[in-house]
C-alpha cells in the first residue's frame, strides 16, 4: 500500500513539473464529464483470476487543470455506480495530452486531436470487496471549440489497473 501511494505522488509530482509551465502560462479550464464505462473484475476469486465480470453504465466525473495550444494537463476524478451489478469504483487520474496538429497553422484551431497517458489511483468496491490499486493508461479523442471560453471533448480513455480483483476500465 505504502509503496503504490509513493509511486503515484512521485508519478504526479513528475508530472507536474514537467508541465508546471501550462499550470502558470496556460488557460486554465474547469469541467465536466459524461460517459460510458465499462469495468471489469473478478468478483468471486474465480480460476486463474481471470476478469469474469462485466460492468456497464455511466460515468461521471470532474476536471480541472491547464491548456496551451500544444499541451493539455489535467486532473480528474471520475464515479462509477452501477447498483444493479453492485460494482462501483472511484479514481483520480492526472492526464497530460498532447494536441496533435498544433503546430500546422493551416488547419482550423477549433477542431483539435490529441493522444495523451494517464497515471492515477482507483477504489473499486462490490459484495464482500473493497481494494485500492494503481492506475495507468491512454486516451485520444478530439476537442471541438463550440463557442468563446466553451469546449466539448469526445474520447476514449483506457486504463489498467494493479489491483487483484480490477483487471481494466
Amino acid at each position: 500500500m505504502i509503496k503504490k501511494a509513493v509511486t503515484i505522488l512521485l508519478c504526479m509530482g513528475l508530472g507536474s513539473a514537467l508541465y508546471a509551465e501550462n499550470v502558470t502560462s496556460g488557460e486554465k479550464f474547469i469541467g465536466l464529464e459524461v460517459g460510458a464505462a465499462e469495468l471489469q473484475a473478478d468478483t468471486d476469486g474465480g480460476f486463474f483470476g481471470e476478469p469474469e465480470h462485466e460492468s456497464t453504465g455511466a460515468e461521471f466525473g470532474l476536471r480541472v487543470g491547464a491548456q496551451n495550444n500544444e499541451w493539455r494537463t489535467t486532473l480528474i476524478f471520475d464515479y462509477y455506480d452501477n447498483t444493479d451489478d453492485d460494482q462501483n469504483y472511484e479514481k483520480g487520474l492526472v492526464a497530460i495530452d498532447y494536441f496533435l496538429l498544433a503546430s500546422t497553422e493551416s488547419i482550423d484551431e477549433r477542431f483539435k486531436p490529441y493522444l495523451g497517458v494517464n497515471v492515477g489511483y482507483m477504489n473499486y468496491e462490490s459484495t464482500n470487496i473493497d481494494e485500492n490499486g494503481l492506475l495507468y493508461g491512454g486516451q485520444g479523442g478530439i476537442s471541438f471549440d463550440v463557442a468563446e471560453n466553451f469546449e466539448i471533448d469526445i474520447g476514449y480513455r483506457y486504463s489498467l489497473c494493479d489491483a487483484e480483483r480490477t483487471d481494466h476500465i
